[in-house]
């Protein structure tokens, strides 16, 4: 198993009792470039970039980060672009992949994706995992002018542009959002392509990460998920794999979660029932040893960071580093999934 880590971009994260929350930060204190250098050097697998245009100061849509449908973000939030930091970001690292957490596609024009993220992986040099997903707030959409409604089927849309524009030579699509012909999308990525991994927590974000992309990247933020929650969209994206002939270990299960490692003596290591990923670090490779049970091969984690200050980030990403990720190599992920990228 591979642990990746969620990026400073949009602040850092705590936790109350029900919900994981995003501190926002001045961004001075942000540092997203050095964190990933500092990830880099400690081992982690891959950063991920999450991504908003813009943040309506209130919104009544739920957002998906909580089960309770309780909106993570502050009404002022400082907020990174994730295709400018991860340029510099491919820039001063050489081996840490780089993912979206994940592009709310529909809202942008899927050419200008494209030509952003093949960028992207041309600077790294091949490391770009592309996170996509159809958007959670409505008073987002409305403030570009897009209609909410129309998410899911342009977000099918804008995924196949990103695959045309990635691999043929001459670059044509005719669809109900978006259409043109005999266009140069040049240079393509050097992967080819690089893989597309659906960001969903529904059955039918499970349908379009099987008939479209490469995984399925769903969400464990809140303290007390468990690892076998999916486990419905799962049995879709089996079932929606076999209809349509694609094998079952060409495609990656993996998550996100919550996480913060403790000494024995801390509360957070006694709670019964233990918040997902906290603990001493045996408790959260047990944990771990429950996601690779449910055929996830990757986890990357948002570190509960409660006094708001990068040091504690990376501090955890310390312990992180020698008492989790050794072992967690170790781990190998059921189902017959496509183990890591």
């Amino acid at each position: 198993m591979e642990i990746g880590i969620y990026a400073t971009t949009h602040g850092l994260a705590y936790r109350d009792d029900q919900n994981v929350l995003a501190r926002s930060l001045p961004p001075n204190q942000l540092r997203p470039v050095e964190t990933a250098q500092l990830a880099e050097r400690l081992g982690f697998h891959s950063m991920w970039f999450p991504d908003h245009v813009c943040m309506p100061m209130a919104s009544e849509s739920e957002h998906v980060a909580n089960a309770s449908g309780s909106r993570a973000y502050e009404s002022r939030h400082t907020m990174f672009d994730a295709a400018v930091v991860m340029g510099a970001v491919a820039h001063t690292t050489t081996s840490l992949k780089l993912g979206t957490s994940v592009l709310i596609s529909p809202y942008r024009n899927p050419l200008s994706d494209a030509r952003q993220f093949a960028t992207i992986d041309q600077l790294s040099k091949g490391r770009l995992l592309f996170g996509v997903g159809a958007g959670w707030m409505q008073e987002e959409f409305a403030a570009i002018g897009i209609p909410y409604a129309e998410r899911g089927p342009r977000t099918d849309e804008c995924i196949e542009v990103y695959k045309c524009s990635w691999t043929d030579d001459v670059v044509s699509y005719q669809g109900r959002f978006y259409q043109f012909a005999s266009l140069s999308m040049d240079p393509k990525p050097l992967q080819q392509p690089p893989p597309i991994i659906y960001g969903g927590v529904t059955p039918g974000g499970a349908r379009r990460a099987a008939r479209l992309c490469d995984g399925f990247y769903p969400i464990f933020l809140d303290p007390f998920a468990r690892p076998d929650r999916y486990t419905k969209e799962q049995t879709v994206i089996r079932t929606e794999l076999d209809a349509i002939g694609r094998p079952h270990d060409e495609f990656i299960m993996m998550g996100v979660s919550s996480a913060r490692v403790t000494s024995s003596a801390d509360p957070l290591s006694q709670e019964r029932p233990r918040r997902i990923c906290t603990g001493t670090a045996e408790q959260i490779l047990e944990d771990l040893h429950g996601f690779a049970q449910e055929g996830y091969g990757l986890v990357v984690c948002f570190f509960d960071c409660p006094s708001g200050q990068l040091s504690e980030l990376e501090d955890q990403m310390q312990q992180f580093s020698t008492s989790v990720i050794p072992e967690a190599k170790n781990i190998q992920p059921q189902g017959g999934w496509k183990p890591a990228f």
